[in-house]
C-alpha cells in the first residue's frame, strides 16, 4: 500500500513548472523574488519541490532559478537539477548581504514579489510587512522596479501542467489506499477515539508523503461541524463518522471525504447520504471547461431542494481548486462565482448537509478538467461505508 516519493517523478513536475514559469514571467517582469521563512509561502514548494525551516530566497528569471539557502539546509535543494545556482549563508547578516548583492544586478529592471492583495491572489500575499519595507528600500537604493506578483502567480498556478495532473492522480490513489487500509484493519470501531483514528491516518501519510492539511475525523454530532477539530470523543456502537483527509505527494494535494457508519444505519442518515450523493453526481455531470463556477453549485443545491431539504443546510461552496495548496489558485465552485473554469485544472466536488447538534454528511471527490472531458479521479460509494 505504501508508496515512497519518487525523486524522478518530482523532477519531471518541477521541470514542467520551470518551463511554464519562463514563458509567463516574460509578460510581467524580469524576475520573481520569493523570500520565505519556514512554510509561510507555498511558492517555495511550487518552484523547488521542498520547503526549509530557515529563511530562503528564490529568484526566478525567464531562464534560470537562483536559490539562497541556509548552509544547514543546502541538502534540501542540491538534488534538484532544475535549479541553476545555489548559494548558502550563515546568519541573517550574510543572507541580506548576499541577497542585496544579487538585487544590484537588476538595476533598471522589474522584479515581482509576493506582496499582492489577497483579493487578487492569496498565494501571492505571503511577504511579511518588515520584508516588504526592506524590499522597498532596496528598490530605491539599487534602482530596480518593485511590483506585486499577484497577477503573475494567479496565471501561473491557476492551470496545471500535464505532469502535475498526473502526479495529482497518484496523490489521490495513495489517499484512497490509506482510507481503504484503515477500514480493512478495523481502525474505525466503537470505543476508539477520533484522535486515535487521526493518528493512524497521519502515520501512513508520512510513509508516503505528507499531510495536505490537518485531517478531520468527526463522529456523532461532531459531523455537523464542517471544520471539526479532532477530539477525544469515542465512537459509539451506533455512530456516524466522516474523515476528510488528503496526502500531499510530490507537491500535489489530494482532498477526499468519506462517510462511515458503525452499527445499524438509521434511515434518516441513509436518506441524507443518497441526496448528497445525487447532488454530487449531477453537479459533476455539468462541470466542464468554460462553465461558470456558480453553475455546478446551483445544480447541487437544486437537487437538495428537490428532496425537501433547505439548501442553507449546505453551508459552504461546492468545491475548490487543488494543487500545491489544498485550496489552490483558481475560482471556487460557488453560488456567486462568475469566473469560468479553465481546462487543465483540478477541483474538489463536496456537497453536504449539516444538521446542528445531530449529524452531517459530506461527500468529497476530486476531478480533473481537460479541454474536452472531465475525469473523476476518485468516486465515493453509493452508500455510507458500513462497519
Amino acid at each position: 500500500m505504501v508508496k515512497k516519493m519518487s525523486n524522478a517523478d518530482l523532477i519531471g513536475v518541477l521541470k514542467s513548472r520551470k518551463s511554464k514559469m519562463g514563458g509567463i514571467l516574460r509578460k510581467y517582469g524580469d524576475a520573481w523574488l520569493i523570500i520565505s521563512e519556514g512554510r509561510n509561502d507555498s511558492n517555495v514548494d511550487y518552484v523547488l519541490g521542498t520547503h526549509t525551516h530557515g529563511m530562503i530566497a528564490v529568484l526566478v528569471s525567464p531562464n534560470d532559478i537562483y536559490v539562497l539557502v541556509n548552509i544547514l539546509e543546502k541538502s534540501y535543494v542540491t538534488d534538484k537539477p532544475h535549479i541553476d545556482a545555489i548559494d548558502t549563508y550563515y546568519g541573517y547578516r550574510e543572507f541580506y548581504d548576499k541577497l542585496t548583492k544579487l538585487l544590484r544586478q537588476y538595476s533598471g529592471m522589474k522584479i515581482l514579489a509576493n506582496f499582492s492583495s489577497p483579493e487578487i491572489c492569496r498565494q501571492a500575499s505571503y511577504l511579511s510587512y518588515s520584508l516588504y519595507n526592506e524590499l522597498k528600500y532596496w528598490a530605491k537604493k539599487y534602482e530596480f522596479d518593485l511590483h506585486p506578483s499577484g497577477r503573475f502567480v494567479y496565471e501561473l498556478r491557476r492551470t496545471k501542467t500535464l505532469e502535475e495532473l498526473n502526479m495529482l492522480e497518484k496523490s489521490v490513489k495513495i489517499t484512497l489506499d490509506i482510507l481503504d487500509d484503515i477500514r480493512d484493519r478495523g481502525v474505525i470501531r466503537a470505543g476508539v477515539t477520533e484522535r486515535k483514528i487521526a493518528s493512524e491516518l497521519y502515520k501512513h501519510c508520512f510513509l508516503s508523503g505528507e499531510p495536505a492539511f490537518d485531517v478531520i475525523v468527526a463522529s456523532g454530532p461532531n459531523t455537523a461541524n464542517p471544520h471539526h477539530v479532532v477530539s477525544n470523543r469515542k465512537i459509539d456502537s451506533n455512530d456516524i463518522v466522516y474523515i476528510d483527509f488528503g496526502v500531499r505527494y510530490n507537491t500535489l494535494s489530494a482532498d477526499i471525504t468519506r462517510v462511515f457508519y458503525v452499527g445499524s444505519i438509521p434511515k434518516e442518515v441513509k436518506d441524507v447520504y443518497e441526496v448528497v450523493y445525487e447532488a454530487q453526481n449531477e453537479a459533476i455531470k455539468n462541470i466542464k471547461a468554460g462553465v461558470k463556477g456558480s453553475e455546478p453549485d446551483k445544480i447541487a443545491r437544486k437537487v437538495i431542494e428537490k428532496h425537501g431539504y433547505d439548501p442553507k443546510l449546505f453551508m459552504h461552496s461546492l468545491g475548490h481548486a487543488l494543487g500545491v495548496d489544498v485550496h489552490d489558485v483558481g475560482p471556487r465552485l460557488g453560488k456567486s462565482v462568475e469566473q469560468t473554469i479553465d481546462a487543465n485544472t483540478a477541483y474538489t466536488v463536496e456537497p453536504a448537509l449539516y444538521f446542528e447538534n445531530k449529524f452531517g454528511v459530506r461527500i468529497e471527490d476530486d476531478i480533473i478538467i481537460y479541454k474536452d472531458r472531465v475525469i473523476r479521479i476518485s468516486k465515493a460509494p453509493e452508500e455510507p461505508i458500513l462497519l
